[in-house]
């Protein structure tokens, strides 16, 4: 090896030892209730910046959606989806999402017909 590419290479050598190593931050878990007729918990409460896994599990026999578009289209999703917005559940069914959230405070409801007016809503705060 020429002296001038070991040279280049031990100068190197110890901003490579030196650099810390890239850890993956686990995500938090927190289960979202769906249930006739609300959610729980309510608010539901998040670190912005820090990754959460949403477990949304529907306690009832019949069908609910958590429909949250802003929060959804804000936050920074690693894991699973929310098309349109919305996390889709049958009844006594569960589905999970991975994401980042973004600082702020987002409505949240059920949007089949008259869930919402029932008390299907809720509100994710992000600080």
């Amino acid at each position: 090896m020429p002296a001038s590419r070991l040279m280049a290479a031990a100068a190197v050598l110890p901003l490579v030892l030196l650099a810390p190593a890239a850890q993956a931050q686990p995500a938090a878990q927190l289960t979202v209730d769906v249930y006739n007729f609300g959610f729980g918990p309510s608010p539901i409460h998040l670190r912005a910046g820090q990754p959460v896994t949403l477990n949304f599990v529907n306690r009832s026999g019949s069908s609910h959606d958590f429909t949250a578009p802003s929060f959804f289209a804000t936050s920074r999703i690693t894991a699973g989806a929310a098309p349109d917005g919305e996390i889709e559940l049958s009844g006594h069914a569960a589905r999970s999402i991975t994401l980042v959230p973004r600082a702020g405070r987002y409505p949240a409801h059920c949007s089949h017909f008259l869930h919402k007016q029932m008390g299907m809503s809720d509100t994710i705060i992000v600080d």
